[in-house]
């Protein structure tokens, strides 16, 4: 089943684009050659983000979906017209020999979930838009969640694998969000926020940056006075800084 985009989420994909792309403005003061993408899944926030910079570069976009890359091509050629797409059809950790050894960013929203409970069910290649599956993904979760033992392998595998790329590529800038979903302040259910964010900050301690700094950039509004844009949630999720990794590898 071909992906379709939901309009009303396109506002939002905006959104998160604009707040990348005013990181990337700020914390990445050379060109843009080329790029590395983690798991866009069916989104296309960073190609927003690159858009508003203007990148003309090589985009190297890694995901273990089959379909999604068949929708990565489709939406980032028409986004990013001036722009080369690569497209890598593995996982992360097995990915590293198909980007080069020296790039100018590394970029991914919301990848560490995606890794965690990809590893939990065994990278079940499946169509991520059908709701049955959605359904799968929150018992799964669940289901993790009672597991502390695993939570450790899992977490300390993801966590490995970015101190890998770090320590073996020369990356100029990493940019990677993880803030919390809808569905943990909907009370719906916080394993996945929960788990995701303890391995976030240990990979996050492996990046040298500047909090105070990043919050001062994450200070701005897309969308003006649109008061759904200016509360508290998003002030204290989506733009504050604990919520990302903005910087260098820490050698």
């Amino acid at each position: 089943m071909k992906f379709k985009d939901n309009i009303a989420d396109d506002e939002w994909e905006w959104y998160i684009g604009q707040i990348f792309a005013r990181l990337i403005q700020n914390a990445h003061k050379s060109n843009i050659k080329n790029a590395v993408e983690i798991a866009p899944g069916f989104r296309y926030k960073i190609a927003y983000a690159l858009k508003e910079v203007n990148f003309q570069g090589n985009l190297y976009i890694i995901d273990t979906n089959t379909e999604v890359l068949e929708y990565v091509n489709e939406k980032y050629r028409k986004i990013l017209p001036n722009a080369k797409i690569i497209t890598i059809n593995k996982s992360f950790e097995n990915a590293f020999e198909d980007i080069p050894n020296k790039f100018d960013l590394l970029l991914s929203n919301h990848c560490i979930d995606d890794m965690i409970i990809a590893e939990y069910m065994n990278n079940y290649n499946k169509n991520l838009n059908n709701e049955d599956f959605k359904d799968m993904l929150t018992e799964a979760w669940i289901k993790l969640g009672k597991e502390p033992t695993k939570i450790n392998e899992i977490s300390s595998k993801v966590f490995w694998t970015f101190e890998k790329i770090f320590s073996n590529k020369k990356i100029t800038t990493i940019i990677m969000s993880q803030y919390k979903s809808n569905l943990y302040f909907k009370d719906k259910f916080k394993e996945m926020d929960e788990i995701t964010e303890k391995c976030f900050k240990k990979v996050k301690e492996l990046v040298i940056m500047d909090n105070e700094y990043i919050n001062k950039i994450l200070d701005f509004f897309p969308f003006g006075d649109d008061e759904r844009y200016r509360g508290k949630y998003l002030l204290d999720n989506t733009q504050n800084a604990k919520n990302w990794i903005v910087g260098k590898y820490r050698e």
